[in-house]
């Protein structure tokens, strides 16, 4: 089974992202965990019930090798839990992560081993600073944008009528998803949230 997994940090960041490329990959909807504006803890509701499903054999999918943990530490962690039940771990911005690196921990033995954990670290050490930079540069944005008089918000949401008198033509092959995306100037992921909120209730 393919499961995929995503996770923002903050209340200002959006999934939206992360579960196109999980479904671009190949996962199901229904397959793919999140977790939104979490603690210091590795232990996470999206992020545990995953773990509690996966078995081995399994396939574990995931957009930036920095969504598993908060740090290095965790990341480091859940990866090596991952090797010891035998899940194969994708991670879409990394792929040479899984030829490699993953290839070498899975050994655990020798000095290659020993440069898979330190290139390992060293990635983690990177991606957690360049992730600081991007938080820093947005935050900066925001309070230019509010000095200059722009008001942020949620934008207005699709009411169940509107959405459900065009999503029949979906299901009567009038129109595809991606035409009803663009009708509505929304995302995939966010027609696919409709869809379970007003159809699939």
């Amino acid at each position: 089974m393919v499961y995929g997994y995503c996770r923002v940090s903050t209340k200002n960041q959006s999934l939206t992202r992360q579960v196109e490329s999980l479904l671009d990959y190949g996962v199901k909807y229904e397959n793919i965990y999140s977790d939104t504006y979490t603690g210091v803890e590795l232990k996470r509701k999206g992020l545990n019930e995953l773990r509690e499903l996966l078995n081995p054999g399994d396939t574990l999918v995931i957009k930036e090798i920095d969504r598993l943990g908060r740090n290095r530490n965790q990341t480091i962690e859940l990866i090596k839990e991952l090797i010891a039940k035998d899940i194969d771990l994708i991670v879409l911005d990394t792929p040479y992560l899984k030829d490699f690196i993953i290839r070498e921990l899975k050994k655990n033995e020798g000095f290659m081993e020993i440069m898979a954990s330190t290139l390992l670290a060293l990635i983690l050490e990177v991606a957690e600073q360049e992730r600081k930079k991007i938080l820093l540069r947005t935050s900066e944005g925001k309070e230019k944008a509010k000095k200059k008089g722009v008001v942020f918000g949620r934008k207005i949401k699709l009411t169940k009528e509107a959405f459900l008198e065009k999503y029949k033509d979906v299901v009567n092959k009038k129109k595809s998803p991606k035409e009803i995306q663009e009708m509505f100037c929304i995302s995939k992921q966010s027609y696919y949230n409709y869809i379970k909120k007003y159809v699939e209730q």
